[in-house]
């Protein structure tokens, strides 16, 4: 790569793009609730805090650990760990109050043999939300590519055995998950010579560098010049959420409203983008014969998208495996007098997020509102995307939810422009 050429990596975004969301309503009384939203957050995230000062690995020599079965839906279960050879040992005496989630076994545990050979040394780790995809996604994934890197090349990663996190692990490093990753079944013992445990995870743990580490991981820094092999095509990913029996978290549009939203969308993306091919998928996690979308599909499918639009959902967070740069761009090498207006001219091309939020005038939506139901929020500041948001119409809550055409039609010229 030339000097003057511009490398687009997770670094240079995150520390010298804009990476404040915009807001685009017509009511003046959301604009300052939601400015102080966005600064508050993007200042927590801005503050640098070291991973090795975060970190907290509590170490448990000739370790006996499993993971109970939660009995509350997608909550984590129970972390239960002892030393084996002192029967005095207690996780729960540690002064460090960040094991909280690692107990001591009760008597019919403690009396439980180990299944097989010991590993040598373990890290363990466990989060909540198991078996949710959006969650596993930015709640746990950040994490196991951190750990990826600190953990030394004979160590062995522990954590709950899932078929979903299996999946997404396949697509995501299959070689990693393959040699380097112990899925645990709930109520299983395992037993190895060391255990480095995780503490309880969270805030300040989902924070830019976590972010800027799975972006790395998942999307390999690559310069801006890539001859295209083919006509290109800008790619636009609207995320229905029609009621369908795998979303389990309401929230449903109404399908005559959705289609208005349809409508509009086209409409905008075809004035906008002349003289580009376009293409408006609609994802809803099944392909269209009605089956499921493989994890693998479904990252490829946002791997080659310039823009995504949609209700706030597990779906939107997709938004992980997008590109740096949109695909339709006919790439040039960055030959600019200077590295700054190179860099300016790669902010620019990031993909674009369009997502419909809670904010104060649709409190009902969900918990967590207003403005707090974003993945820009959970992913520490989407620096890689350029990210919009509309919000919810007053006449949403938790079962369906509207927007306005108006606001959606001036989100959509800025989206597109």
């Amino acid at each position: 790569m030339g000097p003057n050429q511009v490398q687009l990596n997770s670094k240079r975004l995150a520390h010298s793009c804009n990476c404040s969301p915009t807001l685009y309503t017509f009511d003046s009384s959301e604009r300052k609730p939601y400015s102080d939203f966005v600064t508050k957050a993007s200042w927590r995230y801005a503050r640098q805090y070291p991973l090795k000062k975060q970190s907290s690995l509590l170490s448990v020599l000739n370790a006996r650990l499993l993971f109970r079965h939660p009995h509350y839906g997608y909550l984590g279960g129970e972390n239960i760990v002892w030393n084996s050879s002192d029967a005095h040992y207690s996780v729960v005496n540690t002064s460090r109050l960040e094991y909280r989630r690692w107990l001591d076994p009760n008597a019919r545990e403690r009396k439980m043999q180990c299944p097989g050979p010991s590993l040598g040394l373990a890290y363990a780790f466990s989060s909540w939300f198991v078996g949710n995809f959006g969650h596993f996604l930015h709640d746990h994934l950040p994490i196991i590519a951190w750990l990826r890197e600190v953990m030394p090349t004979e160590a062995t990663l522990v954590i709950v055995k899932h078929e979903l996190h299996e999946q997404i692990m396949q697509t995501v490093d299959a070689s990693f998950s393959a040699k380097r990753i112990r899925w645990l079944k709930y109520n299983t013992l395992l037993c190895t010579g060391e255990a480095r445990l995780l503490g309880t995870i969270g805030p300040p743990w989902n924070d830019q560098e976590l972010s800027r580490r799975l972006r790395s991981w998942i999307r390999p820094d690559l310069p801006i010049a890539q001859m295209p092999t083919s006509e290109p095509e800008a790619l636009v990913i609207y995320y229905s959420r029609l009621q369908t029996p795998t979303i389990r978290h309401g929230r449903f549009m109404v399908p005559e409203h959705e289609e208005a939203v349809l409508a509009l969308i086209r409409s905008k993306m075809n004035s906008a983008l002349k003289g580009v091919r376009t293409r408006l998928e609609i994802y809803n996690g099944h392909r269209r014969d009605g089956s499921s979308m493989p994890i693998a599909e479904q990252a490829a499918l946002f791997k080659s998208a310039s823009y995504v639009i949609g209700p706030h959902g597990s779906g939107m967070a997709n938004v992980v495996w997008l590109p740096n740069a949109k695909p339709h761009l006919r790439p040039q090498l960055q030959t600019a007098n200077t590295r700054a207006s190179g860099l300016m001219q790669s902010c620019q091309q990031r993909p674009g997020v369009l997502e419909f939020t809670c904010g104060m005038r649709s409190l009902s939506v969900q918990t967590q509102c207003p403005f707090g139901k974003t993945y820009w929020f959970f992913f520490a500041v989407v620096f890689w995307a350029e990210y919009h948001h509309i919000l919810f119409a007053p006449n949403s809550s938790s079962l369906a939810t509207w927007v306005r055409m108006d606001e959606l039609a001036l989100a959509l010229d800025h989206l597109f422009r």
